[in-house]
């Protein structure tokens, strides 16, 4: 939030844009959305279709959060996670940064937040599935 204010007074006020605050806005959105994917799935509070979920069981809605998790969301994150992880390694190799003059460095580090959002997420569902089991039994 400081950055977007500083970016805006900046902009606004002293006719100065900032590169670097820009990039840094974005960067921590990303951030954000991919390191709290795992929390909000623990928190069951990711978007659901709820229209169907309301008309079924209990046990059938653990049945449909158990198949989702095995055969999609944790098969997912593995195939995320395993490309983030090249995607990163690549970025560092090369030294990549920004295309700006101003940009930011080391560019590999917002990339790394991919594969470790998803390793939090998999992680997340890992939780729930076990959760889900001890209620079953």
């Amino acid at each position: 939030m400081l950055t977007i204010i500083l970016d805006v007074i900046g902009r606004r006020f002293m006719n100065v844009g900032s590169v670097t605050l820009q990039e840094l806005e974005w960067h921590f959105h990303g951030a954000l959305f991919l390191l709290c994917l795992g929390f909000t799935y623990m928190e069951d509070a990711h978007v659901r279709v709820d229209l169907l979920r309301e008309n079924f069981s209990e046990r059938t809605n653990r049945i449909i959060e158990i198949i989702g998790c095995l055969f999609f969301l944790l098969p997912y994150c593995v195939v995320v996670i395993y490309f983030g992880i090249d995607f990163t390694m690549k970025s560092y190799s090369a030294g990549e940064m920004s295309a700006n003059t101003n940009g930011l460095p080391y560019r590999f580090i917002i990339k790394s937040l991919l594969p470790i959002g998803f390793l939090l997420l998999g992680l997340s569902a890992v939780s729930v599935l076990l959760k889900r089991k001890e209620t079953d039994e």
